[in-house]
């Protein structure tokens, strides 16, 4: 069971990194498909490796890899509470 409650848990991290997709695209009136995420102030283009739902954010430490601009706390408190409402939403359920 605590495995998939795990799983959920990390659903609903990855729906809520694309959650912040709309967020900030969709205002704007931009493509939630091109380009790829980049970093709003120097524009490079955010790798896989650093687009990991909350993790990404915590080993780069809250700042873009490239050049080192703080990154809104908004992004990892999306996917953690879209996370934990994942989570609610499975343990309402059972």
């Amino acid at each position: 069971m605590i495995l998939l409650y795990i799983s959920i848990l990390i659903i609903g991290f990855i729906f809520g990194s694309f959650f912040n997709v709309l967020i900030y695209r969709l205002p704007k009136k931009e493509s939630i498909l091109f380009p790829s995420s980049h970093c709003q102030n120097c524009n490079n283009e955010i790798k896989w490796y650093d687009n990991i739902p909350i993790l990404s954010y915590i080993l780069l430490r809250g700042r873009c890899r490239y050049c080192k601009e703080k990154i809104s706390i908004q992004y990892p408190i999306i996917e953690f509470l879209t996370g934990i409402i994942f989570i609610l939403i499975i343990i309402k359920g059972d």
